[in-house]
């Protein structure tokens, strides 16, 4: 079969496929792609937390190699989760352990979701005092 079509036409479909091989290289490319969606981390902590950390590596911090900072950030970020989750134990300078960063992602997230009902009884105590 000759090749007639113009240039970009042929490196995408190819000439001299059978119909079939255009197929299975459509359906190929589209399973490709809808795997190549961005991927998703689990929510560990809350957007807040998150900018917290970022603060706090920008200001207290800062002196601090990123990759050996984690001891301080967690301190600046809720003094009251690293006293329960690392106080006993400080992380060492590039130290990582997941299940104790876990612990204290959960105690912050507990901690903001904390502040969040608490402002929002006030709010409802305002608005029925006034």
């Amino acid at each position: 079969m000759a090749c007639n079509h113009e240039w970009f036409h042929r490196l995408l479909v190819g000439c001299d496929m059978p119909a079939w091989h255009h197929a299975l290289t459509i359906f190929v490319a589209a399973t490709v792609l809808v795997q190549a969606k961005p991927k998703t981390y689990p929510q560990h902590s809350s957007k807040v937390h998150w900018k917290k950390e970022g603060e706090c590596a920008k200001g207290p911090c800062a002196g601090f190699h990123p990759d050996e900072n984690d001891d301080c950030v967690s301190h600046c970020v809720s003094d009251a989760c690293y006293a329960e989750v690392y106080a006993g134990d400080p992380l060492e300078p590039g130290e990582v352990d997941r299940t104790r960063q876990t612990r204290f992602n959960t105690c912050v997230r507990k901690e903001h979701d904390d502040e969040n009902k608490r402002l929002v009884e006030e709010r409802k105590a305002a608005k029925a005092a006034g």
